[in-house]
């Protein structure tokens, strides 16, 4: 059981080194089984197909994503605002490539697999899932009362999209902005338009709690 979840590992890590050198339209099963030192039936014995594994690729990002995204929340110095939430998701995933890619749905990454309809891969928010724990935040008092968090959904995943690019373009630029500058600005607007008065940081922070628990 141990060597085969780390066959697993090693195949999930030869596609993650392909999938950003080469992206998901060049890359072959052949390509990932020669990188992980591994036979082509080996790498068919845990993946049906190459959107199968990139979906699992997608799948151990994301969980690790939780994983930093709360440490990085508790290292706040005001965790359980909706702008340390949205702050420390932000630098989690300006940090890793990959990371940035699913949530940004990068053409050059993913290529052919965004266009599959039996993709899985959610991205950190998505929409749908993006709104829902807006909702949730919201009945925890993190954000406030009175606001279509629909459209609220809609500018974040806007924002984050738009951030990311942005980092990514002016990195190592003198004059540009500094990812830290990028990101401590669209906190503080988020933080303006949804912070309510009093926000009950303790019950949002044992509400996260919960969720991960239940997904970790």
């Amino acid at each position: 059981m141990v060597d085969g979840e780390r066959r697993r590992d090693a195949l999930l890590d030869a596609a993650v080194g392909l999938l950003m050198s080469r992206g998901y339209d060049k890359l072959t099963m052949v390509d990932v089984a020669e990188a992980a030192d591994l036979s082509r039936t080996i790498v068919y014995r845990h993946f049906a197909s190459k959107r199968e594994l990139v979906d699992a690729v997608a799948a151990r990002a994301l969980s690790a994503y939780a994983v930093r995204w709360r440490k990085e929340l508790g290292d706040d110095p005001a965790p359980g605002t909706v702008a340390s939430i949205f702050g420390a998701a932000f630098r989690v995933v300006a940090d890793d490539r990959l990371l940035a890619a699913i949530a940004t749905r990068d053409r050059d990454v993913f290529g052919r697999y965004l266009r599959d309809p039996d993709a899985t891969m959610p991205g950190p928010a998505g929409l749908g899932l993006l709104g829902q724990f807006l909702g949730t935040l919201q009945q925890a008092g993190a954000v406030r009362q009175g606001v279509d968090l629909a459209s609220v959904a809609v500018v974040l995943d806007a924002l984050t999209v738009a951030v990311l690019h942005a980092i990514q373009e002016h990195q190592g630029e003198p004059d540009g902005p500094s990812p830290e500058a990028l990101i401590g600005t669209v906190t503080e607007m988020i933080d303006r338009m949804l912070t309510p008065e009093a926000p009950d940081t303790d019950a949002v922070l044992a509400l996260i709690d919960q969720r991960l628990d239940r997904t970790t």
